[in-house]
């Protein structure tokens, strides 16, 4: 693959691999608590199921990570909550004694030595080199999986053509009922705005660079290589999908699709494929850094419309709506509390935005109980909350058409 380049160059620059939750890096704020998050929100009904299954048998789970990198979808995975009582100590919904198999493919070797550091010590977890552009990378008598899980456009490394042979060959390889979850980037991201198009044919790809892991005054400065990455919509899933169903006789079905990442993408703020950048990653970085206090008003996104993209703009344009009326609102309460001569906190404003209404409703609750906290509760809790409910806002004003970073399909297999 063409990608193996960059994400060399990638790893060597050190912030790609380094498992820091920080402001910065390939791991940041917004990678595990809003991205990996949203991901693991969506899945975790159907994983649920799969779980359920293998309790009442004697086989356990038995997950493929395609283009697994370091091992994210290993962390992801495991990590993921089933149960939210709070009395609990243990909420995770993949035990690790449920987890028959973990099978990590990359291309990347770096990469795949880095998972084996962190994960390699588990005698179920298993790392090997595979380029899945060719077809399902497995043996003639390997027993098929439970999940085949991609993260964070891995299917659009893929040609069309090659992206079907997968299909074909996931479709005949799986278990009636596995899972399939595919990550591509969305076609009508607003972080590459300038590449949208009525027509798909005519721009299928996006020429991609890891540039976002160098600071503002060294990107130019720096030579990063790049590579094409698939654009997808719904609609060019769902022709490949219905190809390779149609050839192997196996039904994939599409059980849902989602957007994630709508305004705090990795190239939010670069420019690279957007005239009007803008640092929004980092400022939502910010809320979530402990000890930090983030300067609210640079949290208002400045979306500009592109002509000739009537719903894709009447989409971001209510999400950003509600998104900076969130923001003000919190300066409101914020500006309200530290008033001596206010007692009460002003109410939320109108809004038909259901969404909108519940987070209104969070934030005011969380700066009137902060006074009896302990410690920064701006920079610890109330700054964490907001965005919390921006995440909130996110993921119940998507729809699942192509308008984030990443566009993931939840697919069965039937057979």
């Amino acid at each position: 693959m063409e990608a193996d380049q960059a994400y060399r160059e990638a790893v060597k620059h050190g912030r790609y691999s380094e498992h820091v939750r920080s402001l910065r890096g390939k791991y940041d704020h917004v990678r595990l608590l809003w991205e990996d998050m949203i991901t693991g929100y969506y899945l975790r009904p159907h994983l649920e199921k799969l779980v359920e299954n293998r309790k009442e048998g004697v086989e356990g789970l038995r997950i493929y990570d395609l283009g697994c990198g370091t091992g994210d979808g290993y962390d992801l995975l495991t990590k993921l909550p089933g149960s939210t009582k709070l009395a609990q100590t243990d909420t995770r919904l993949i035990p690790q004694e449920l987890l028959e198999h973990y099978k990590g493919v990359d291309l990347n070797i770096d990469l795949l030595r880095e998972g084996e550091n962190l994960f390699g010590h588990y005698d179920h977890v298993n790392f090997c080199k595979g380029d899945f552009s060719n077809g399902l990378p497995v043996e003639e008598d390997e027993l098929p999986y439970d999940l085949y899980f991609t993260s964070y456009g891995t299917f659009s490394h893929c040609t069309d053509e090659e992206l079907e042979k997968l299909f074909i060959d996931i479709a005949r390889h799986a278990r009636d009922g596995s899972i399939v979850l595919g990550d591509w980037v969305g076609r009508y991201s607003y972080e590459w705005q300038n590449l949208w198009t009525n027509n798909t044919r005519e721009i299928p790809y996006i020429d991609y660079k890891i540039n976002y892991l160098y600071p503002e005054d060294e990107r130019d400065k720096v030579e990063v290589s790049s590579f094409p990455l698939r654009l997808m919509s719904p609609t060019e899933v769902s022709g490949i999908l219905e190809s390779a169903s149609e050839k192997t006789g196996v039904e994939l079905e599409i059980l849902r699709f989602f957007d994630r990442s709508l305004f705090v993408g990795r190239h939010i703020e670069t420019g690279t494929y957007n005239d009007n950048p803008q640092p929004i990653r980092l400022m939502v970085n910010s809320l979530h850094e402990s000890g930090l206090r983030t300067y609210l008003p640079d949290m208002m996104v400045d979306y500009r419309p592109r002509k000739g993209f009537e719903w894709q703009n009447r989409m971001l344009r209510d999400l950003q709506e509600c998104w900076n009326a969130l923001v003000n609102y919190t300066i409101d309460l914020l500006e309200h509390f530290d008033d001596p001569r206010k007692d009460i906190l002003p109410g939320p404003p109108y809004t038909e935005f259901i969404a909108l209404q519940r987070a209104y409703e969070v934030m005011r609750q969380t700066i009137e109980i902060s006074k009896l906290l302990y410690g920064d509760v701006r920079a610890d809790l109330i700054e964490a909350q907001l965005g919390f409910a921006l995440r909130s806002l996110e993921m119940n004003m998507q729809r699942g058409m192509g308008l984030g970073h990443g566009l993931i399909g939840v697919i069965r297999v039937n057979k």
